[in-house]
């Protein structure tokens, strides 16, 4: 296939276009390696020409199946982002006991599961917990290979490569130069096909639905935005009441796909699916038992019709005189929620909320350090309420939280220069001058982008071309070598 190796040849267009209706996968980021993808598929496929290959691809759905696993990367080791497994063990967990009883089977799916190094990861994190028999794990993947090999659990020293990983060790044969997972932990989970771009999940008779805690991780990056959407919205209607959605640091946002509660922790955002009843739950079932099946397949959700676009919300007013007055009184008696009420810092509107933190931030720091508190638990993804905190914060010397909502901040918006610069600042104060002048570097070179009298956002004003000489200065202050005496 030398002669056809260019990217816009009508063959590989057509191969991406059908992968892209059939499949939901984005145009690929690099397309000589997509070629490459291809070409390996059709020779696996025993096929020369586009138009047969083509033709395959229609009528065989494991062959779309192959050319799937040469578009996107099924990169897993065990225990990979330990701060995942880390949430699992320290909130799930807790919160499942607390709301569902100490006899509930914890029943977990990883979506995606590549080689299986991930579901086996969080049967071995339960049985560390103590869970035993009390769990249903499951791992579903596009490729039969993969699944293959999952159901082998055999693996090489690239697979403990992570920094937990020796957690897996104890339950670990080496055999030769592999490492065979014993049966303890092979038996408690179970692995199947399935395409999430497909629309035949959840169902009772693959076992998602009704799921405590799902993974998806790195998945969502390859898929366009209408494939996206459907997949929120079928992730949500798998979880259970409370349940909870753990996507990768690089997947795309979903709460604006499905009605998910943000949970937005230092590492990254989770998603949980809101209680909505105290109705008690279902008594639970033994672990690894299928759950009972209705008399027929119960019809899978309806896709709920896309939401008309909201009217847009008139920004609300500052506070005026008056509430202010009554903001001071209440902050005499001591009533600082009170006064967060006059200032305007328990608005419904993020943006009226963030300018209620300000107005009371001039009366009370630590009253507004309290309301601000409580407006991002109401706006977890609101940018400016997480860098305010942190401001307020700085401002009263509380250097070990300003930096941890500065870093949530980042999180949410990367390129935020200001919260960069805050960043420098709280580093340098708490002795780390390496990590401080990597911050203000990152801060010039994200102002240096824009015109220079071009206002920084978040900065009361500031210009693009001060804030990088300010940044600048304060990284050569950092990299400048000591003077000898």
């Amino acid at each position: 296939m030398d002669g056809n190796r260019s990217w816009r040849h009508p063959g590989y267009v057509a191969v991406l276009d059908l992968v892209a209706a059939r499949a939901g996968l984005l145009p690929p980021s690099c397309p000589p390696a997509a070629m490459d993808g291809i070409d390996r598929a059709m020779a696996r496929a025993g096929l020369a020409d586009f138009d047969a290959y083509l033709a395959r691809l229609v009528q065989d759905a494991a062959a779309l199946d192959d050319l799937l696993v040469e578009l996107t990367i099924g990169e897993t080791y065990f225990f990979r982002t330990p701060e995942h497994f880390d949430f699992v063990r320290h909130e799930v967990l807790g919160d499942l006991a607390r709301r569902r009883g100490p006899e509930h089977v914890v029943r977990m799916w990883s979506a995606g599961c590549a080689s299986g190094e991930e579901p086996y990861s969080l049967a071995v994190l339960l049985l560390e917990e103590g869970y035993g028999h009390r769990m249903e794990v499951r791992g579903t993947d596009i490729s039969r290979a993969a699944l293959a090999r999952s159901h082998l659990a055999s693996y090489g020293e690239w697979s403990l490569r992570g920094p937990q990983a020796d957690r897996m060790r104890p339950f670990l044969n080496l055999e030769g130069k592999r490492y065979v997972l014993m049966p303890e932990v092979r038996e408690r989970v179970r692995f199947g096909y399935l395409n999430l771009a497909e629309d035949t999940w959840p169902s009772a008779l693959s076992g998602i639905w009704g799921l405590d805690v799902i993974f998806c991780r790195n998945v969502l990056i390859y898929f366009n935005r209408p494939t996206i959407e459907a997949v929120a919205r079928r992730l949500h209607a798998s979880l259970a009441e409370g349940g909870y959605l753990i996507p990768g640091p690089s997947d795309p946002p979903l709460y604006e796909h499905a009605p998910f509660e943000s949970i937005l922790t230092d590492w990254g955002v989770v998603y949980r699916r809101p209680v909505t009843s105290d109705a008690p739950h279902p008594r639970s079932r033994p672990a690894l038992t299928p759950p009972p099946l209705p008399p027929v397949t119960p019809p899978r959700l309806p896709r709920p019709a896309p939401p008309l676009p909201a009217p847009p919300v008139p920004p609300a007013p500052a506070a005026s005189s008056e509430d202010l007055d009554g903001a001071r009184q209440a902050l005499t008696r001591g009533d600082w929620l009170e006064a967060a009420r006059r200032a305007g810092a328990l608005q419904e509107d993020p943006a009226a909320a963030a300018r209620g933190v300000r107005a009371l931030a001039n009366l009370d720091a630590q009253a507004a350090v309290r309301a601000c508190a409580e407006a991002t638990t109401r706006h977890p993804l609101a940018v400016e309420l997480r860098y305010l905190e942190a401001l307020l914060l700085m401002g009263l010397g509380r250097l070990p939280e300003a930096e941890r909502a500065t870093r949530q901040a980042l999180y949410l918006e990367p390129s935020l220069a200001v919260a960069q610069l805050m960043m420098g600042h709280l580093l340098r104060r708490q002795g780390d001058p390496v990590g401080a002048a990597r911050a203000f570097r990152t801060a010039e070179s994200l102002c240096a982008t824009l015109p220079s009298d071009t206002p920084v956002p978040l900065a009361d004003g500031d210009r693009a071309g001060r804030l990088a000489e300010v940044a600048r200065a304060e990284r050569l202050r950092l990299e400048a070598p000591e003077e000898t005496h």
